[in-house]
């Protein structure tokens, strides 16, 4: 039986989130069940991924769409039209630099990071103690993090156990992920303490 889905809402941007977070991505505060019926009040939204931004935003801060009616060019090509914002690097992109994801703008240097939610996957592992290390790191680094799939895999299937071998085996790492605007931060943090293959670049 699935558990039925909890929404969540942050207070100042009112972004809608069906994951285990528990504070806004962007806005560092944390969520909440409900919104007052003004919420919306002098907000717009996002017709590509229904987020609410400020009405004089350039772009949407969720998805990375473009909302200027002036023409900017490419990072990477100086001659081409940007199409849209890395919601990673927060560079603008032509069409050819661009990969849409799960309804977000990323470029090509980051297509491959997992995004959800206003949430970049800057780790992961199956040793529990190597996930708490970075953890903690980003953490005194004052970087936000949400982390998931800390369930102990032995509710979840007979016969496993909550070690990294256990979690291995039943393909459920343990996720940190960090806000988006964060990831480059972030990323470099991670590499000091481990190797480039243990993390998501």
């Amino acid at each position: 039986m699935v558990a039925d889905t909890i929404m969540q809402f942050c207070p100042n941007c009112k972004t809608e989130y069906t994951d285990e977070a528990e504070i806004c991505a962007d806005c560092q505060i944390p969520l909440v069940d409900q919104l007052p019926d003004d919420v919306n009040a002098g907000l717009e939204e996002c017709e590509n991924c229904n987020g609410k931004y400020e009405f004089d935003s350039d772009y949407c801060p969720h998805c990375g769409t473009l909302f200027a009616e002036d023409q900017y060019s490419c990072t990477n090509h100086p001659t081409g039209v940007a199409a849209g914002v890395c919601v990673i690097c927060h560079q603008l992109f032509c069409e050819k630099c661009l990969t849409k994801k799960n309804g977000r703008y990323l470029c090509s240097d980051h297509a491959a990071v997992e995004v959800s939610e206003g949430w970049a996957l800057v780790f992961k592992s199956s040793d529990y103690i190597e996930a708490e290390i970075i953890h903690g790191k980003l953490e005194s680094a004052g970087i936000t993090t949400n982390r998931r799939n800390t369930g102990n895999i032995a509710t979840l299937a007979d016969g496993f156990i909550d070690n990294a071998l256990g979690r291995t085996i039943f393909k459920y790492p343990i996720k940190i992920f960090v806000p988006s605007n964060h990831y480059l931060e972030a990323i470099k943090i991670v590499n000091e303490n481990f190797s480039e293959s243990e993390t998501t670049e």
